[in-house]
């Protein structure tokens, strides 16, 4: 089995490291002026949520991108890199697939690659400015994506691909409507990455069921 697994907040905590660094961004811009707050599931695109324009928003990233390379704030999800060296192991090829740009990261591939070195998370194959993960699975014949963005999961069920949504918190609130609600017996919910490996384990027995029909 092919799997493509998403890095920021599959693999990462990115969304706990932005929605901090935004909050002092925010702070400095406001001066002295309160902050509003908000609820934990609130803060995946923590720039939209604290009402940045767009210029700040570019600005934010830039910085706090370099930030977070230059401190070492993004860390691993508990667990991620047992189970995806796990899977390298099984037999699996693992593909890990990023949209992280080039404009906010510097070079997105290899600052990815060092961090996933650092951490000791190893791959078979690793992509950054992914555009549009749907037809980089489909053409690349992946069987199986893992992803927290709705945007993407969609992508890949629609041209056929099983999907595993890694189930943040932020979900059901940042979605549009389509997407908050959307279900397809091509994709499944995860809370961890134990939980991931499992279901991994149930879908790769489910299509040797199929196969021998």
């Amino acid at each position: 089995m092919k799997i493509a697994i998403d890095v920021d907040d599959c693999i990462s905590n990115t969304s706990e490291v932005d929605f901090a660094t935004c909050y002092e961004y925010s702070k400095k811009l406001l001066s002295n002026r309160t902050i509003q707050k908000h609820y934990v599931n609130d803060f995946h695109n923590a720039p939209t949520i604290f009402g940045l324009t767009k210029e700040q928003d570019d600005d934010f990233y830039i910085k706090q991108r370099k930030q977070c390379i230059e401190q070492d704030l993004i860390k691993p999800k508990v667990f991620a890199g047992k189970y995806i060296n796990q899977l390298l192991q099984d037999g699996y090829e693992v593909i890990i697939l990023t949209s992280r740009g080039d404009m906010y990261w510097g070079d997105a591939l290899i600052e990815t690659q060092k961090w996933l070195a650092k951490y000791g998370i190893n791959y078979t194959q690793l992509i950054a400015n992914s555009g549009s993960k749907g037809e980089f699975c489909k053409k690349n014949n992946v069987d199986l994506m893992i992803d927290d963005n709705l945007k993407y999961i969609k992508q890949c069920n629609d041209v056929g691909v099983r999907s595993i949504t890694f189930d943040n918190n932020y979900n059901p609130k940042y979605y549009t409507e389509e997407l908050r609600n959307y279900s397809s017996p091509l994709n499944c919910f995860a809370s961890c990455w134990s939980e991931v490996y499992d279901k991994i384990k149930e879908l790769d027995i489910n299509k040797e069921d199929i196969e021998l029909i």
